[in-house]
């Protein structure tokens, strides 16, 4: 583990702390200005919709995650998910199955592609993933004639996404459960320390051995197939789907990865964390809806405030540990 995370997880001062607990802070102040406010903030309906509403840029995040850990960027998951989408309504009719299973493989596919972009080609993550988000975001305008794809919403499979768990969504469930592996695999696998490795120093990562270009297109490959599986989901919830419906979802993943704690720079952060980051997001607009004079430009004034708020509490974390290790040496 490099010096960064160390400094971090085993001596943790007060700004260090402030992030590493900061994101759960937030959301619980976010929860009693709810209560307060709105009678209905805490009821079961309320809390499960806000669950519904963020679950597919949720497991977007997640995959987002894995990527920034690494010091990447991955600019390219809405438009995997919109082709995704578009491929799983094309698909749903005549073969269910394959409504599922290609559109994932693609997205696999695509995230594969850009690690290699990244790792042999040494293109920049910004201009590699870029070049993606355009190729797929015309890949899908061009299989659904730049109109609403209609999909068959009457299967199994979207009977599942549709329903509830004693009360609870069941596309909650499912992000729940993925977010859960996620934990597992970042914390417990040689592959989720090698991720936190190589965001915190790469060559250093090298140096130890460590697979970096195989990790890193991993991570990717990982980034593309949650964003896959999120369109899925999407073409099994809606009867229609156009590829407009996930305009900015890559800025919303980032902006619950960075909420959460995560550093932009790679290699500090905790995937369990992700949580908070989504449900900051999703709670604000729940929120604005509530109080009904405002829309969803406010919604997206004060997320951004408090994503700008996030990033200078990081510059300052990092600047502190950079004269904390100044003086120690």
């Amino acid at each position: 583990m490099d010096t960064k995370t160390e400094v971090t997880t085993n001596n943790p001062g007060t700004a260090s702390l402030m992030q590493s607990e900061g994101p759960l802070v937030a959301l619980l102040a976010l929860c009693v200005v709810g209560t307060v406010f709105f009678p209905t903030f805490l009821t079961p309906l309320n809390l499960a919709n806000i669950l519904r509403q963020v679950s597919l840029t949720g497991i977007v995040s997640i995959g987002m995650a894995f990527v920034i850990l690494s010091g990447g960027i991955d600019l390219s998951v809405g438009s995997i998910a919109a082709l995704a989408a578009v491929l799983a309504a094309n698909l749903s009719g005549e073969y269910p199955f394959l409504a599922v299973l290609i559109p994932i493989l693609a997205g696999i596919g695509m995230g594969a592609l850009n690690g290699l972009l990244i790792t042999r080609m040494k293109i920049p993550p910004f201009i590699a993933t870029l070049a993606m988000m355009l190729g797929a975001t015309g890949l899908a305008f061009l299989l659904s004639d730049g109109e609403s794809a209609p999909s068959d919403t009457s299967g199994w499979f979207s009977q599942v996404t549709n329903s509830d768990i004693l009360g609870v969504p069941c596309i909650g469930v499912i992000f729940v459960l993925a977010l859960g592996v996620a934990i597992i695999v970042a914390k417990h696998t040689p592959f989720g320390r090698s991720v936190y490795a190589i965001g915190g120093n790469e060559e250093a990562a090298r140096m130890m051995g460590l697979h970096v270009n195989r990790d890193k297109m991993l991570a990717y490959m990982l980034s593309g197939g949650c964003a896959a599986t999120a369109g899925v989901l999407y073409a099994a919830r809606y009867t229609a789907v156009s590829p407009g419906d996930f305009a900015g979802w890559e800025l919303t993943a980032i902006a619950a990865v960075v909420i959460s704690g995560t550093s932009l720079t790679g290699g500090i952060g905790k995937m369990a964390h992700v949580l908070y980051g989504v449900l900051i997001l999703g709670t604000i607009p729940n929120l604005i809806n509530k109080q009904g004079t405002l829309d969803s430009h406010d919604a997206n004034v004060i997320t951004g405030i408090v994503l700008l708020a996030v990033i200078l509490l990081q510059s300052r974390i990092a600047n502190q540990e950079e004269h904390s290790l100044g003086d120690m040496a």
